[in-house]
């Protein structure tokens, strides 16, 4: 009995993660898919799950389900405020670019985005396969029941604070990746708005419009290399962040 429900809860942690993660989170993906990764997943990990004796309580079970629902959550959601950023970083330049009427429906929230959100959503997740990430999470998840034994995760206000600090970061991301086409956007009004008071014959409107998106997708095909240093970056970012809360989450 002990091992079923051992099996189960740790089932309940990986599903949380799985469920919410950026990859298969999409409503596109079937929910069978979810759950059987999670499944496949919590097989593979149940030798490193440290096995004790769990009450048969309901109450108690109940309070371990929401712990395990928590710790699946908490880690999911980190992966997620590096992916908001770059959605973020999208809906900045899709603004300035001329394109925040041009939305599409988002296959993950469906909700409307930005074509440059979407554009560099799927790029992100590019990278983030390309460069093996999924394998940070496929650690964290072994090192969550390594950290935090089953129903015995501990919530403190240092958790709170470095989860905030962790949300906040998402900001910078956000203008990290976005500020070579923001700068050299501000700069081309700038200029149109220089030939605007000097010739003023010309409609800078008509010509703006066309010379900002052509110079925008012109900045980001040339600043390919550098949004996916920044990807890099975060990614590696994100795994740290993981671990530390996860450690955290143990008591440590």
């Amino acid at each position: 009995m002990d091992l079923i429900l051992t099996f189960f809860l740790g089932f309940i942690r990986i599903s949380c993660i799985i469920y919410f993660l950026p990859l298969f989170g999409s409503y596109n993906v079937p929910w069978q898919v979810k759950m059987g990764l999670s499944f496949f997943i919590t097989l593979i990990v149940f030798p490193f799950i440290q096995h004790q004796r769990i009450t048969g309580n309901i109450w108690i079970l109940a309070l371990n389900i929401c712990h395990e629902l928590i710790i699946g959550l908490t880690m999911a959601f980190i992966v997620h405020f590096v992916f908001d950023g770059i959605r973020l970083a999208g809906q900045f330049v899709g603004y300035q670019m001329g394109f925040a009427i041009v939305n599409v429906i988002d296959p993950y929230s469906s909700n409307q985005i930005s074509i440059t959100s979407q554009f560099k959503q799927l790029l992100a997740l590019l990278v983030f396969l390309g460069i093996g990430a999924h394998h940070f999470l496929i650690t964290a998840i072994v090192k969550s029941f390594e950290q935090i034994s089953l129903g015995n995760a501990v919530f403190t206000g240092r958790l709170m604070e470095n989860l905030i600090h962790i949300s906040g970061a998402m900001f910078s991301v956000a203008l990290k990746i976005a500020a070579p086409i923001l700068v050299t956007l501000i700069f081309t009004n700038v200029a149109l708005s220089i030939i605007a008071r000097t010739m003023p014959q010309i409609n800078v409107f008509i010509v703006g419009f066309p010379l900002e998106i052509g110079i925008g997708l012109l900045i980001f095909a040339v600043s390919i290399p550098f949004f996916v240093f920044c990807l890099k970056q975060s990614f590696h970012q994100m795994a740290y962040d993981l671990f530390s809360s996860l450690r955290l989450l143990g008591g440590h």
